[in-house]
């Protein structure tokens, strides 16, 4: 990919702008326990698909999930 983004603050920068194509989220993220938490995640999850983005969803029992959980849990490949 030629841009890519990873860390809360940049993933929903690019969702704001539009500029998700791929989005790379674990499984950790939506197991939270403060409810407010996941449901930014599942709300960022919705709009990704609503602006006809690809999410993979990682499982943090692989070794691909461990290590995107280490950079944050979320990043996402931009469309320009």
């Amino acid at each position: 990919p030629d841009r890519a983004f990873y860390g809360d603050s940049y993933v929903f920068a690019a969702s704001e702008a539009e500029a998700i194509q791929t989005l790379l989220i674990t499984d950790e993220l939506f197991r939270s326990p403060d409810l407010a938490l996941r449901r930014k995640y599942v709300q960022l999850v919705e709009k990704t698909r609503e602006q006809r983005g690809e999410v993979k969803i990682f499982s943090t029992q692989h070794v691909s999930g461990e290590q995107l959980q280490v950079l944050s849990g979320i990043a996402a490949i931009l469309r320009f």
